[in-house]
């Protein structure tokens, strides 16, 4: 079975059933604050157009050229700003290369602005160290914030004819230090944006859950109220048949009698059978909610194999099967990552939940009811169970059922519906 990569966009909201987060507009962490932050940056350049009309004497040519060089170095800025901050992890090559080849158009700008009309500290750089503090992953973002300083203060020392290292170099103190608070703020937002989602998920799952437990809730009604209410009338309109003296409109009475046990039986039928269909569990929706419960846990999960297509009762104890290993794993484990395997020959069909964790203690493993419960379950339809930890660190739930001529066997799990 093929899993899935990851596809960010970075204007994508975090959501959907897999635990995957991609970048989102920082709207949903910061509403306002992050606009009016970006919006503050651009108040900046007017000192810096208004310093260069006073020491400088342009002609037109250059005048436009000024206004267009830094047209373009705020719209980079701004394009930078407010598309593509926050990275979240993952960011594929295509994404990075878009994020580092416009802050290169930036610094090149930056550069540009600084030699042909600069005059003191080459603050343009510092457009540089922010953007690349919020657009870049951490590691990058520290290395790009370095470079750019350094850059600064070379071009400051440039400029200044190199008679003032140590004023140069004070003055610069102040680009990676607010390097460093970008940095630290990106990942402040980043971790905020992490937690709405693990919280939206954990409703959803919760929600789930309430949604099974009221299906559950209503077959068990269903099931106690109606289904004694059918029964009743199946055992006395046979009781009504029976009772009827010998005649002919005595016969038609009785065959009236025998036409509503007969629909009485059928509807009781219906209803053990819809029971059933609330109460017994799908593999193929305990596979996708193993796979949304460990990735929404952080866990990689990965479900390799096909079994075909079983009968309900045995597909119902790998179903939970898969259920119990999933939440053991969730629970018990604190792995990095679970591998879910469907096999099956001529003998049997297994699934096994293993996971590179610690799994359960012995008291845990041996005081929960979810195990022994399932072991339960597995030895009544005629099963091998095994949990235990992996020689090479681990934990592995096997379970095992057994086939006849290469044919499930035909047998009702331990919790099955049943007659009356």
């Amino acid at each position: 079975m093929a899993q899935a990569t990851n596809s960010e966009q970075p204007t994508s909201p975090p959501g959907g059933n897999a635990a995957r987060i991609d970048d989102a507009t920082p709207h949903e962490v910061l509403p306002s604050a992050w606009p009016l932050f970006t919006a503050v940056w651009l108040l900046f350049p007017v000192g810096f157009v208004i310093q260069v009309l006073r020491t400088t004497s342009l002609s037109p040519l250059q005048l436009l050229t000024l206004f267009t060089s830094l047209a373009a170095f705020l719209a980079v800025f701004l394009w930078l700003m407010l598309r593509y901050p926050f990275p979240a992890a993952g960011l594929t090559a295509r994404e990075l290369r878009v994020r580092v080849g416009l802050l290169l158009a930036l610094a090149i700008l930056a550069l540009y602005l600084e030699l042909a009309y600069g005059n003191g500290v080459p603050y343009r750089f510092m457009y540089v160290v922010v953007a690349a503090a919020v657009t870049l992953p951490t590691r990058k973002a520290a290395w790009t914030v370095a470079v750019t300083a350094v850059v600064a203060g070379v071009v400051y020392e440039v400029a200044a004819g190199g008679d003032t290292l140590a004023t140069t170099w004070r003055s610069i103190v102040p680009f990676p230090l607010i390097g460093i608070g970008m940095i630290a703020v990106s990942r402040l937002v980043v971790t905020v944006r992490e937690l709405q989602a693990a919280r939206r998920e954990i409703a959803q799952l919760a929600a789930a859950e309430a949604v099974a437990e009221e299906r559950l809730r209503f077959a068990r009604d269903l099931h106690d109220l109606l289904g004694h209410s059918l029964s009743l009338i199946v055992l006395k309109s046979t009781l009504a048949g029976r009772l009827m003296p010998p005649g002919p409109e005595a016969e038609r009475a009785a065959r009236e009698a025998q036409d509503i046990e007969e629909v009485a039986r059928q509807a009781l039928g219906e209803v053990r059978d819809a029971v059933a269909g609330y109460r017994r569990p799908t593999l193929e929706g305990e596979l996708a909610g193993a796979r949304e419960v460990l990735e929404a846990a952080g866990i990689d999960c990965h479900i390799e194999g096909d079994i075909g297509v079983v009968p309900e009762a045995m597909e119902a104890v790998l179903a939970w099967s898969v259920r119990e290993g999933a939440t053991n794993v969730v629970r018990h484990s604190r792995a990095e990552r679970c591998e879910i395997r469907l096999t099956s020959d001529e003998e049997e069909v297994r699934v096994e939940v293993d996971d590179d964790g610690r799994g359960p203690s012995p008291a845990e493993a041996s005081g929960g009811t979810g195990l022994a419960g399932l072991a339960e379950r597995v030895a009544a339809s005629g099963g091998g169970f095994e949990a235990a930890s992996l020689p090479a660190g681990g934990f592995r739930l096997r379970v095992s059922l057994p086939l006849r001529n290469g044919t499930p066997s035909t047998f009702e799990p331990a919790s099955g519906i049943t007659g009356s």
